[in-house]
C-alpha cells in the first residue's frame, strides 16, 4: 500500500472517530439537557404544590381575621402566593387549554385578595358575602391540593403527566366567576444570642465536663471534634463511637444541641409516657419554668416543644425541643438554640385586659380559653399578646393572637391534631 493510500485510510479512520465522538457527545449533551429540563419541571411542580398549600392555609385563617392589620397581612400573602403559583404553573409542559380553569382559580384568588386589601386599607369592612367567597375559595384550594398530590411526576412521558394534570383540572369545571372590585393583579440564624451576651468564654475542658454531665457519662468517654463558629460558637463532642453528638456554647457553657443517631426500633410508649420522660429529663438538668406546647411523632420518636413561662406569660421564642425514643423512653434529641438565641428577662405589662382584647376576635369563633403569650414576629421582634383558643366552623380549632397593647390581630393559627401529634399551620 502506498503512502498516499495509507494517509487516506488514516484520514478516513480519524474522520469516522471524530464523527463518532461528536455523536456520543451530542447524545450525552441531549441526555443532560433532558435531565435538566425534567428537574426544572419537578421543581416547578413542587413549588406549585407549596404555593397552593399556602393559599389553602391562608384562606383558612382569613375567615377568622377580624382586624384591619391581620386582614391586610393575609390579603398580601394571598397575592404573593397566587402570583408565585401562576409562575410555577406556566413552567409546566401543558401546551393546550386544559388547565385554564386552574389558572383562572389562581388568578381570581389574587384578584379577590387585592380587592379586599384595597377595601380594608380604605377603612371598609369585609362583607358576609365576601366571607362566603373565602370559604368557597378555600374549598376549591383543598381540591387542588388533593389533586396535585396525585399528579404523575414522570416527565419523561409528557402524555402521562398531561393526563394526570387534566384529571386534577376536572374539579374546576364548575368553578364560579367571582365579582370583585379590584383589577387583576423567617431571622433567628442572623441574630446574636441573648442568653450568652456578656458571658465569658469557657475552656474546652470545662465544656467537655458540662457535656458529660448532661449525658450522665464520664468525661473521658467524650471525644472533642471540630468546633462551630458563626453567631453561636460551640464546642462539639461525640460519644458512643460517634453515635451521640453534643454541642456546648463557648460563651457561658450552655448545651445547645444533642442528638443520638440510634433509630428506635418500635413504638412501645404513647405520647403521655413520652411527655413524662421529657419532663423528667428537663427537671433533672435544672431546666425549669417550661410549658409544653406541641408535639409530633415520627420514626418512633416523639418530639415535644417547650416554651419558657415568665410571670404567667408563655414566651414562645424561648423554645426547647426534646425527642423521646418510643421503644425505651431514652432521650435522643435536645435542641435549645431557640432558647439560647432569645431568652432574656422581659417587661411584660399589658395595656388591655383579656376581655378588651377579646373584642377583636372574630364573631365567627367561640372562645374556649385565653392566656397571655409572647410571640415572635418577622423582623426579629416580639409582641405581647393574648392567645385565644377558639372553635370555628367545620370543627376548626383556631388560635388567635391579639396584641395586648393595640388590640390588633397579630397572627392566626389552625391547630392540626392527629395520632401523630398536635401541630399548627
Amino acid at each position: 500500500m502506498t503512502k498516499k493510500k495509507i494517509a487516506t485510510v488514516v484520514a478516513v479512520v480519524l474522520l469516522v472517530a471524530a464523527l463518532g465522538g461528536a455523536a456520543v457527545y451530542g447524545l450525552v449533551r441531549a441526555e443532560q439537557y433532558k435531565r435538566d429540563l425534567q428537574y426544572g419541571y419537578r421543581r416547578a411542580l413542587n413549588d406549585l404544590n407549596d404555593h397552593v398549600g399556602n393559599i389553602e392555609t391562608t384562606l383558612n385563617k382569613a375567615v377568622y381575621a377580624n382586624t384591619a392589620t391581620e386582614q391586610n397581612g393575609l390579603a398580601a400573602k394571598l397575592m404573593r402566593e397566587s402570583s408565585m403559583a401562576k409562575s410555577s404553573l406556566s413552567v409546566l409542559p401543558v401546551g393546550d387549554n386544559s388547565l385554564n380553569n386552574v389558572n383562572k382559580f389562581i388568578a381570581q384568588v389574587g384578584d379577590f385578595s387585592m380587592s379586599l386589601a384595597e377595601r380594608v386599607s380604605a377603612g371598609g369592612k369585609i362583607t358576609a358575602g365576601e366571607y362566603k367567597t373565602m370559604r368557597d375559595l378555600e374549598s376549591y384550594s383543598k381540591k387542588l391540593v388533593t389533586g396535585m398530590q396525585s399528579v404523575n411526576l414522570d416527565f419523561s412521558d409528557k402524555a402521562t403527566f398531561h393526563d394526570s394534570m387534566q384529571a386534577t383540572a376536572k374539579d374546576f369545571t364548575d368553578f364560579p366567576s367571582l365579582i370583585y372590585d379590584g383589577p387583576f393583579s423567617d431571622n433567628v440564624t442572623n441574630q446574636k444570642p441573648k442568653l450568652t451576651q456578656g458571658k465569658a468564654q469557657i475552656p474546652q475542658g470545662n465544656a467537655q465536663n458540662i457535656a458529660a454531665g448532661f449525658l450522665n457519662t464520664a468525661q473521658n468517654k467524650l471525644t472533642h471534634t471540630q468546633d462551630t463558629a458563626g453567631n453561636l460558637p460551640t464546642y462539639n463532642f461525640t460519644a458512643n463511637g460517634g453515635q451521640m453528638r453534643i454541642s456546648v456554647t463557648k460563651a457561658g457553657g450552655f448545651v445547645s444541641d444533642m442528638a443520638d443517631s440510634r433509630q428506635p426500633s418500635a413504638q412501645k410508649l404513647d405520647y403521655a409516657a413520652a411527655s413524662k420522660k421529657a419532663r423528667a429529663f428537663l427537671d433533672g438538668r435544672g431546666i425549669r419554668n417550661m410549658k409544653e406546647s406541641y408535639y409530633m411523632i415520627a420514626d418512633n420518636v416523639c418530639l415535644i416543644n417547650y416554651a419558657y413561662v415568665q410571670d404567667g406569660v408563655v414566651c414562645y421564642p424561648d423554645l426547647v425541643k426534646v425527642g423521646v425514643a418510643l421503644d425505651n423512653g431514652g432521650i435522643v434529641r435536645f435542641q435549645a438554640a431557640g432558647y439560647i438565641m432569645n431568652h432574656t428577662q422581659r417587661s411584660l405589662k399589658a395595656r388591655l385586659t383579656a376581655q378588651q382584647a377579646q373584642k377583636s376576635v372574630s364573631p365567627s369563633l367561640t372562645v374556649r380559653q385565653v392566656r397571655p403569650a409572647l410571640i415572635p414576629t418577622p423582623g426579629k421582634q416580639e409582641k405581647l399578646t393574648y392567645e385565644f383558643l377558639c372553635s370555628g366552623a367545620q370543627d376548626d380549632r383556631v388560635l388567635v393572637y391579639i396584641n395586648a397593647d393595640t388590640g390588633y390581630e397579630e397572627d392566626i393559627l389552625i391547630i392540626q391534631q392527629s395520632d401523630q401529634g398536635v401541630l399548627t399551620k
